[in-house]
């Protein structure tokens, strides 16, 4: 089939030719631009008119078209009357002219709409500040005196509705914002540790944790990007401590390496977060500068009832004790699991024994004063 026969053959499916002039800005959409909703789009004749109909995140396309680019790809398109189409854009330009084709693209997801007001509420939320930390405690088995916080992210929704990680991450991952949301996380955690540090100066020791992905990680400019952050935040390197998954690791263990002894050179602490969750062993800790290891909440959980689980946990103690690393017990639920993860040498502890995540403020009101029932004050 001919060009021309594929785009008649298109056209009589219900696609639309465009054709678009770099030199006047002017867009043609032949076809029946109302029931693909573009009706408007082709009366305004303009490339910007059509970009305003794509998912946000899907309007990289059209620079790429604008800048002459040949294009196959696929696009979310929110018509006139409100639906969501999944549409096809191929073409390709000549003599600065770009013509192509918008062809459908399979059937529309009932959720669509809404996943697209999940994407822009995100964006503009990030954009605005609304992602931020909350930090759960983190409390020393020995005294139950809080040692420290592992920052969490969270949003504040719409009518002060607070939206865990778990709930927004994935999404974040697909747009490609994990990055932005990372390092707004451990721009606050340093900024409330230091105020927290500020508020209760016996409190020299207390530390606060946060995470970073493999892509962060391995970002050859990430570990001088958090160095200045922390120091600009006024919290010494040592008070902050960076957790890794043993998985976000072993994605790439050279770079992630280089990034770890950077960090570890500045004052950093490390932690090993979410262990026995991967397929590294503790046997292998000597290349990468830990500090600590994150034992994973399953283990915790299944250690009441299974004796396995207690002999995983002592065995990880032990081997990290051997590398003078501390051990943090995660998803300690009650006071048993408090009780048994210190008779099997964890050095500290989190989890909902002891608190949720906290806000920025009630944090240092914890710092100063403790939670009755739950854990002391930070410091002497």
């Amino acid at each position: 089939m001919s060009e021309a026969e594929f785009s008649s053959a298109a056209l009589a499916a219900g696609a639309l030719a465009l054709e678009w002039d770099a030199a006047t800005d002017e867009l043609t959409l032949s076809g029946d631009a109302a029931a693909m909703g573009l009706s408007g789009a082709a009366k305004a004749g303009r490339l910007e008119a059509l970009g305003e109909r794509l998912a946000p995140g899907d309007r990289p396309a059209l620079e790429a078209l604008a800048a002459g680019r040949e294009l196959d790809v696929r696009l979310r398109l929110v018509g006139e009357d409100r639906r969501l189409r999944l549409i096809r854009l191929i073409g390709r330009s000549e003599a600065g002219v770009w013509r192509g084709l918008i062809l459908p693209a399979g059937a529309t997801p009932e959720d669509g709409l809404e996943r697209l007001d999940l994407e822009a509420d995100l964006r503009a939320a990030l954009a605005a500040g609304a992602i931020t930390a909350h930090h759960q405690p983190i409390v020393s088995l020995a005294d139950r005196r809080l040692a420290g916080f592992e920052a969490l992210a969270r949003w504040v929704r719409a009518a002060a509705r607070l939206m865990r990680a778990d709930d927004f991450m994935p999404l974040a991952l697909e747009l490609g914002l994990a990055g932005q949301i990372g390092t707004a996380v451990r721009a606050a955690a340093a900024a409330d540790a230091a105020a927290w540090r500020a508020l209760a100066p016996k409190a020299n020791a207390l530390f606060v944790a946060a995470n970073a992905t493999a892509g962060e990680i391995c970002d050859p400019g990430f570990a001088d990007s958090l160095i200045a952050n922390v120091d600009a935040a006024g919290l010494p390197a040592r008070a902050f401590n960076l957790e890794i998954t043993e998985t976000e690791i072993m994605r790439d263990p050279d770079a992630a390496e280089r990034a770890m002894q950077a960090l570890k050179s500045a004052g950093f602490s490390l932690a090993l977060d979410d262990f026995g969750t991967g397929y590294s062993s503790l046997a292998r800790l000597d290349r990468f500068p830990f500090d600590t290891v994150k034992i994973d909440g399953y283990f915790i959980r299944a250690a009441g009832a299974d004796a396995s689980a207690r002999a995983i946990i002592a065995s990880v103690v032990r081997i990290a004790h051997s590398y003078a690393m501390g051990v943090v017990a995660e998803g300690v639920e009650t006071e048993a699991d408090a009780v048994l993860c210190a008779e099997l040498g964890c050095d500290l502890a989190q989890g909902f024994r002891f608190a949720r995540a906290l806000s920025g403020e009630a944090a240092g009101e914890a710092v100063v004063s403790g939670v009755a029932g739950r854990f002391l004050a930070a410091g002497a």
